[in-house]
């Protein structure tokens, strides 16, 4: 996945209109943001970060296959295979020194990980293997507001990324 800062993803976002590569002929789009969300929480208690300015990148069955050839997705998707119905969220600081991943079965979380690059760039040794999510770590800790836009994996494919935000940091300006 391209992306040097998030500052050039939030434009592009907002100049892209949002196509997901899961809205075929003849099939229904999932709207993924309430699985972002889930996996925000999570994330926001599995990582001692604040998520504010991290990007959300939502991987459906459809594009599991482009998502493995990523260099920054593919490490993480690795841990699990592809199969209906799965998906998967990933959560990477605008660094990409921090990344979470949270899959999910349908609507229900099967498992998430995290990772903190060692030496500038996320590298498959440097996460862990999923794990089951306790009740504990679905709780809302933060109000996040997400800003969706389209993400380019290496080969070109586009998938829905999400821009987070902390709202209440724009109403302290």
């Amino acid at each position: 996945m391209k992306f040097q800062m998030i500052a050039p993803f939030l434009a592009a976002a907002l100049l892209v209109p949002a196509l997901s590569a899961q809205n075929k002929a003849g099939t229904e789009t999932k709207d993924p943001l309430p699985l972002v969300k889930i996996a925000a929480n999570i994330g926001s208690n599995i990582q001692d970060r604040n998520l504010d300015g991290f990007l959300a990148i939502y991987i459906d069955s459809q594009s599991w296959a482009a998502g493995l050839k990523d260099g920054d997705l593919g490490p993480f998707l690795k841990l699990k295979d592809a199969k209906p119905g799965r998906s998967a969220v990933l959560i990477f600081s605008p660094e990409k020194d921090t990344g979470i991943a949270v899959f999910f079965d349908g609507d229900s979380v099967s498992g998430a990980t995290s990772a903190q690059a060692k030496s500038g760039k996320i590298d498959a040794a440097d996460i862990s293997p999923a794990k089951p999510v306790a009740k504990e770590t679905l709780k809302q800790t933060q109000d996040w507001e997400f800003t969706k836009g389209d993400v380019a994996t290496d080969d070109g494919q586009s998938v829905p990324g999400f821009q987070i935000s902390n709202p209440a940091k724009k109403t302290a300006n």
